[in-house]
C-alpha cells in the first residue's frame, strides 16, 4: 500500500528532526569538551620572553621592575638610583654621595644594599608609585633610604659585598670580608642590639632568608654553610662538594639555589627530621628502618614517621632539619654571575658571563627558558613583582624583555608525579592550593583526586552492582506478581530523592553510627552472605513436594529469614569478640595492629551512601533487559525440566548481558560525576590511599568546592578545568 504524499512529507520532515536533533546532541557535547579542554590547554604553554628593549646605557649594579614591565629602575656605578617610566628616565636618588660604590645587591620586594667605598652601607627600599592621570594609571619611583651600616673599625678587613631583606617591621643585613661576616637588625632605621659576627673564613657570597630566619655562607673553597639567624648555630647540610659559588635564597626561605663553579644549579630544601624514642616493647618499622625496644632513632619527618607518635610508648620530636640537595637543574652555559628570585612562585632567573639570562623553576625543576641578551656578562638580573617582565645590565647597559609565564609550577610530573614540596621529608602528590601567607607553595597534584574519584567509585559499585543486578534478576524472573508491583515502582522512585538530602544523612546520621557499631558491621557485612547461601541450601534441602506446595516467593522469605537470623547472632555475639580479640576498642586495635586510622568520614560511608543513589539506575536498566527475554525461551527451558533459577541464570542473564553491561556502564557514570554526597560524607580530605577507613576528595567535590574562589585564567581555574575535562574521559 502506498502511503499518500503528506504522510510521506510528514515522514520525510520527521526523519530531518530526528537527525538534527542527534547530531546537535553530539556537537553540543563535543563543543563542551573543546571548552573546557580550551581552558586547560594553557596550562602547557611554553615560557616565552618579548623583544629585547634597551632601557639605559649606564652599567649597573642593581636592577629592577616597577609593576610594570615598562617601569625599569637601576642603579649605576657612581651609586644613582635611576629610572625609567614608559621611556621618559629621571634620578631618583643619589646613595654614594661621592664615596663610591664597592657593592649592591637587590634581593625580592625592590630591598637594595649599596656597599659604599668608606665601608659604610646604605639599605632601603625601591618602591613603586601609582597615580591615577587619565585612562592609564602613571607609575613612578621612589627611594626611601631605611638604614645604614656604619664604617668599619680601623684596621678591620675591607668589606667584600652586602645583602639584606626586609619584613614589614624590620631589615636585616649582613656585610661581610675576608674574615667573616657582620649581622645586623634594624626596626624603625634604628639598630636592635648590637652587632654580631660570625667568624668564617673568606666568605665570597651570602645569602638571607625571605623571613629573615637563616644565613647562607659560601666560602673561597666552595663549603657551604647555613645558620639560624637567632642562634647563629649551624645547620646540618649535605655538602655539595667544591663548587658553590653564589646564593639565593627563594621567596618562603626554605628553597636554597646554590651555583656552582661548574656551571651547575642546586636547588636545596631544609627538609625535617624527627627524633623516634621506641617504649613500646616491640621493634617498629618506619622509612625502611627498624627502632628496637629502648632505641632513639633519628629519621626523616614523614607521614610514616610523624603516625608512630599515637602508639602507646612511643615518642616523637622534631629535630633540626637538614639542608640537602634536591633538584640538579639544567646547568648554565656559562659561569653564574647573578641570581634573582621572583615573586608568587618558585621561578629565578640567572644571569651568566656569556650574556644569557636563563628563568628556572624550582618547584617543577624546568629550564622555562633561556635567551642571549647582551654581549659581555649579565652584571644584575632582576624580574617584575608579577612576573611579567626580566630587566638585566652588563656592560652595554640595561636592558628589559616582557616574559610571559603565567602557569611556571605546572608540568606533567608536577600533575601528575610526586613532587618534593617545601617542608616535606620525601616527594609527595598533595593537593593544596591555599595557605595561610603569601609564601605559601600551592600543591597541584590530581593523584589524591583521581585515587579519591576511582575510590569513591569502587566502593559504591561493591556496594550498588551485586544488590542491583540480583535484584533485577529477582523481580524480573522470581518474584511474583504482586511483589514486581511494590518493589520496581520502590526502587526507581530512590532515583528522585535528593542528593544532598543522601548526603546529609551519611554525614551527619550514619557515620556516626557506623563508628559506634564498627565492628558488628564488619562481622554483619562478612556473614550475611553465608547466611543467604545457608537458607538457599536448607530450602533446597527439603523435598520437591513440600516446595511445590508454598507459593513462588516464598524462597525469598527463607533467604530473608536467615539473613536476619544471622544478624542477629553476629550483634549478639559481637560485644564478647570485640572484648576478647581486641580488648573491647576494635579501631585502637586496627591502628596498634596494622597502622590505619580510622576516620569517622570514609569511604565505607561514601560506598553505602553512593551505592543507594547508584541502585536506581542500575535496577531500572538492568530489570528492563531481563524483562525484554522473550518468555518463549524462559517457558521452554522450563518444559525441558530447567527450575526458574536454571532459566534465569543459565538463559536470561546471558541473552540479557549487553543489557546488563550497559546498566554497570551507566551507574559507574553515575558515581564517577558524584558530588554532593561525596562532599559531605567523604570527610574532603585529599589522602592517596585506598583503604576504606579514610576519608578522600573527588575530582567533582574539588571542583565544586574550590572553583567559586578561583581567580579567572589563575592557575587553580585552569586546573579545576583541566581536572573537569579528566572527569569527562572517566565518563
Amino acid at each position: 500500500m502506498r502511503l499518500p504524499a503528506s504522510e510521506l512529507r510528514k515522514d520525510r520532515v520527521a526523519a530531518v528532526v530526528i537527525r538534527t536533533g542527534g547530531v546537535s546532541v553530539i556537537l553540543i557535547v563535543l563543543a563542551m569538551i573543546l571548552v573546557i579542554a580550551g581552558q586547560a590547554i594553557p596550562l602547557f604553554r611554553q615560557t616565552a620572553v618579548g623583544e629585547l628593549h634597551r632601557v639605559a646605557a649606564e652599567r649597573a649594579w642593581a636592577v629592577g621592575s616597577g609593576t610594570r614591565p615598562s617601569t625599569v629602575w637601576w642603579l649605576d656605578r657612581d651609586g644613582v638610583l635611576a629610572a625609567a617610566v614608559d621611556g621618559s628616565e629621571y634620578r631618583v636618588a643619589d646613595l654614594a654621595g661621592g664615596a663610591g660604590v664597592l657593592d649592591a645587591d637587590a634581593e625580592i620586594g625592590g630591598v637594595v644594599s649599596v656597599l659604599l667605598g668608606d665601608g659604610r652601607a646604605v639599605i632601603g627600599r625601591v618602591r613603586t608609585l601609582h597615580r591615577n592621570r587619565g585612562p592609564v594609571p602613571a607609575e613612578s619611583i621612589e627611594w626611601r633610604e631605611s638604614a645604614v651600616l656604619p664604617e668599619v673599625a680601623e684596621g678591620a678587613d675591607e668589606p667584600r659585598g652586602i645583602t639584606a631583606v626586609a619584613d614589614a617591621e624590620r631589615i636585616l643585613a649582613a656585610r661581610w670580608d675576608r674574615a667573616g661576616v657582620e649581622l645586623q637588625e634594624f626596626s624603625g632605621g634604628r639598630p636592635i642590639g648590637s652587632e654580631r659576627r660570625i667568624a668564617l673564613t673568606d666568605p665570597v657570597a651570602v645569602a638571607l632568608s625571605a623571613r629573615g630566619d637563616h644565613v647562607a655562607v659560601a666560602s673561597g673553597s666552595g663549603e657551604l654553610t647555613i645558620l639560624d639567624w637567632v642562634e647563629l648555630k649551624s645547620a646540618e647540610v649535605a655538602q655539595l662538594g667544591d663548587r658553590v659559588a653564589s646564593l639565593r635564597f627563594l621567596e618562603g626561605g626554605r628553597s636554597l639555589v646554590a651555583a656552582g663553579r661548574d656551571r651547575s644549579l642546586t636547588v636545596m630544601m631544609a627538609t625535617p627530621k624527627a627524633a623516634v624514642v621506641n617504649r613500646s616493647g616491640r621493634t617498629l618499622a618506619a622509612s625502611g628502618s627498624e627502632i628496637a625496644d629502648g632505641a632513639r632513632v633519628v629519621l626523616p619527618a614523614t607521614a610514616e614517621v610523624i603516625g608512630l607518635a599515637e602508639i602507646a610508648g612511643v615518642e616523637v620530636r622534631r629535630v633540626d632539619p637538614i639542608w640537602r640537595p634536591i633538584h640538579e637543574l639544567p646547568p648554565t652555559r656559562a659561569q653564574v654571575t647573578a641570581i634573582s628570585a621572583g615573586r608568587g612562585s618558585r621561578s629565578f632567573a640567572v644571569g651568566d658571563a656569556d650574556g644569557r639570562v636563563s628563568v628556572y623553576n624550582a618547584t617543577s625543576a624546568r629550564l622555562l627558558d633561556r635567551t642571549k641578551w647582551i654581549d659581555g656578562a649579565v652584571e644584575a638580573v632582576g624580574f617584575a613583582p608579577r612576573g611579567n617582565g626580566l630587566v638585566a645590565a652588563g656592560s652595554s647597559g640595561v636592558h628589559r624583555r616582557d616574559l610571559r609565564s603565567a602557569h611556571p609550577e605546572i608540568s606533567l610530573s608536577t600533575l601528575f608525579l610526586p613532587v618534593w614540596y617545601e617542608g616535606f621529608a620525601e616527594p609527595r602528590s598533595m593537593w593544596q592550593t591555599s595557605g595561610g601567607s603569601d609564601e605559601f607553595q600551592p600543591k597541584f597534584g590530581l593523584g589524591p583526586l583521581i585515587v579519591g574519584t576511582l575510590k569513591a567509585t569502587v566502593y559504591s559499585m561493591l556496594v550498588s552492582v551485586p544488590l542491583a543486578l540480583l535484584a533485577a534478576l529477582y523481580v524480573s524472573q522470581l518474584a511474583p506478581r504482586w511483589l514486581q508491583v511494590v518493589v520496581k515502582p520502590t526502587v526507581e522512585m530512590m532515583a528522585a530523592v535528593p542528593t544532598v538530602v543522601v548526603g546529609f544523612l551519611a554525614a551527619l546520621w550514619l557515620a556516626p553510627r557506623l563508628q559506634l557499631w564498627l565492628f558488628p558491621t564488619l562481622l554483619v557485612v562478612l556473614a550475611l552472605p553465608f547466611g543467604a547461601v545457608a537458607a538457599r541450601m536448607l530450602w533446597l534441602a527439603l523435598p520437591a513436594a513440600l516446595r511445590r506446595r508454598f507459593p513462588p516467593g516464598v524462597e525469598l522469605v527463607m533467604v530473608v529469614a536467615g539473613g536476619g537470623a544471622v544478624v542477629a547472632v553476629v550483634v549478639a555475639a559481637s560485644g564478647p569478640l570485640e572484648l576478647w580479640f581486641f580488648d573491647g576498642d576494635f579501631q585502637h586495635a586496627l591502628f596498634d595492629l596494622f597502622g590505619i586510622r580510622y576516620e569517622q568520614r570514609n569511604a565505607l560511608i561514601v560506598g553505602i551512601a553512593l551505592g543507594f543513589a547508584v541502585i536506581p539506575v542500575i535496577f531500572t536498566i538492568a530489570e528492563d533487559a531481563c524483562s525484554g527475554v522473550s518468555s518463549s525461551l524462559v517457558q521452554a527451558a522450563r518444559a525441558l525440566g530447567a527450575t526458574r533459577w536454571q532459566a534465569a541464570v543459565r538463559l536470561v542473564v546471558p541473552a540479557a548481558r549487553p543489557g546488563l553491561f550497559a546498566a554497570v556502564m551507566l551507574g559507574l557514570g553515575r558515581a564517577v560525576g558524584e558530588t554532593m554526597i561525596v562532599l559531605m560524607a567523604a570527610g574532603n580530605t585529599p589522602i592517596l590511599d585506598l583503604l576504606p577507613f579514610n576519608g578522600m576528595r573527588t575530582m567533582s567535590a574539588a571542583m565544586a568546592f574550590e572553583i567559586p574562589e578561583a581567580a579567572v585564567g589563575g592557575t587553580l581555574f585552569r586546573v579545576l578545568f583541566l581536572t573537569g575535562f579528566l572527569l569527562f574521559v572517566f565518563s
